[in-house]
């Protein structure tokens, strides 16, 4: 009799055993479950388990409203909000949700909880210089930085031809993302534009520091006329009132006396004396385009 006691006590204790092992394995693998990534099994299984006596609610759509007053909007409906991320966004603003889990209009138990993405507002990045890169490496640099590429304009600079020499917005600035930037490229050096002045009737003298006023450069014909006063212009190209870019180039025929050796004139700046004098009979007398006659020049 006390054998049969004792041996019952015993399987008593060991089936005690077995359903506390058994609770324990339960609980572990609810704990499982929820750290590795079970939000699906909690979400379908465990919550409902817990909340089936509760009443259920529609979930609003939350999605671009201010966080706290979505949160005071949810405890009203017997439920909890939780922000579970942030991210950066030009569309919504700073504090404002983005997304929402459960999607809006499900069904769900009060005391349920219901997490959001909340909005940083958008991202902010400091304008990089572009200025003395080419327009492709300035195009890839605003494509780095997730900026757009504005309008491209171009001017005379004497930076290399191609390069950026200006920028809007300038450098170093804060600005959003998908910012438009505008470009201004480099055109090389301005060619400017020089009125040819009337040097016919002028003393060569007189015509060479004109010539050096237009930072200009000269070749000179000497012509032997003996009704012309001695040393002075009596023809020229380019023709007077013309408009020539960049550095002008003039020829001069300037007047002599029959078998007269002038001395090399003063073309300090403006060119060199020619290897030996030329001497043109006067009259005939050749067209004033003396290059474009075919007449070989050398400046002076």
């Amino acid at each position: 009799m006390r054998a049969s006691l004792t041996e019952d006590r015993g399987s008593g204790d060991l089936l005690l055993l077995f359903k506390t092992v058994g609770l324990l394995i339960l609980l572990l693998v609810i704990i499982a479950l929820f750290f590795l990534g079970g939000m699906i099994v909690v979400d379908r299984v465990v919550m409902p388990a817990f909340t089936k006596l509760g009443s259920e609610v529609e979930l609003p759509d939350i999605v671009d409203q201010d966080f706290y007053a979505a949160k005071r909007a949810l405890t009203e409906l017997g439920l909890e909000l939780e922000k579970i991320e942030e991210e950066f966004s030009s569309v919504y603003e700073e504090g404002h949700i983005i997304e929402q889990t459960p999607p809006p209009f499900t069904k769900v138990k009060r005391g349920r909880t219901v997490g959001v993405v909340v909005s940083r507002g958008p991202e902010e990045i400091v304008i990089p210089d572009l200025t003395r890169l080419s327009e492709d490496q300035a195009r890839a640099r605003l494509r780095e930085f997730g900026l757009l590429l504005g309008s491209v304009t171009s001017r005379p600079d004497n930076a290399p031809e191609g390069t950026v020499i200006d920028q809007r917005p300038v450098a170093n600035v804060k600005s959003l993302r998908k910012r438009r930037v505008d470009l201004v490229i480099s055109s090389g050096p301005a060619r400017l534009s020089v009125r040819i002045p009337l040097l016919v009737n002028e003393g060569l003298g007189r015509a060479l520091d004109i010539i050096r006023e237009l930072n200009g450069l000269v070749w000179i014909e000497w012509v032997e006329d003996d009704e012309s006063v001695m040393m002075t212009v009596i023809g020229q190209s380019p023709e007077p009132g013309s408009e020539v870019e960049g550095k002008p180039i003039f020829d001069l025929r300037v007047a002599i006396r029959t078998g007269f050796t002038p001395a090399p004139p003063d073309t300090v700046g403006i060119g060199a004396p020619p290897p030996l004098i030329r001497r043109l009979q006067f009259p005939p007398f050749p067209p004033l385009a003396l290059r474009s006659a075919g007449m070989s020049r050398r400046p002076l």
